[in-house]
């Protein structure tokens, strides 16, 4: 099993690749469902296995993202979204995959500018760069 760690955040002034209000045309957006791509070695084949998640929000969350902080909101999609709590800098979560081999795993995060019951724009996707799943050198 491999865990992971993903934070997601509306970049703010001073970010590098940092947009205004005005170039990204909008202020908020709320993340609206995942989709990754997960690839294993496998010993003694030439193809790696390759599984693909496809979701609404993460982990039953939908974080709304505003520049320097996250509402986190939980429930249904396309029910009735409960605002939990602030978060200050990114939106943070772990999970993990249930593969014993190493591997990569790429995919991207959907959001809607707005937030979902208020758009104000359409639906985008922000890529997650590849990152390996093996074991550290060391543990601590």
């Amino acid at each position: 099993m491999y865990v992971y760690s993903i934070r997601i955040k509306l970049l703010s002034p001073g970010d590098e690749g940092y947009m205004t209000q005005e170039e990204r045309g909008f202020d908020t957006c709320q993340l609206v469902s995942r989709h990754w791509r997960i690839s294993y070695d496998m010993p003694g084949r030439d193809q790696p296995r390759v599984e693909e998640v496809r979701g609404d929000g993460i982990i039953g969350k939908y974080p709304k993202l505003f520049e320097g902080h996250a509402n986190n909101y939980e429930g249904e999609r396309f029910g009735h979204l409960q605002p939990m709590e602030r978060v200050d800098g990114p939106f943070v979560y772990q999970s993990c995959t249930d593969g014993d081999n190493q591997g990569k795993m790429s995919g991207s995060l959907q959001f809607q500018p707005g937030s979902i019951s208020d758009p104000s724009g359409k639906i985008f996707d922000a890529e997650v760069a590849s990152f390996p799943l093996q074991f550290p050198d060391f543990y601590y």
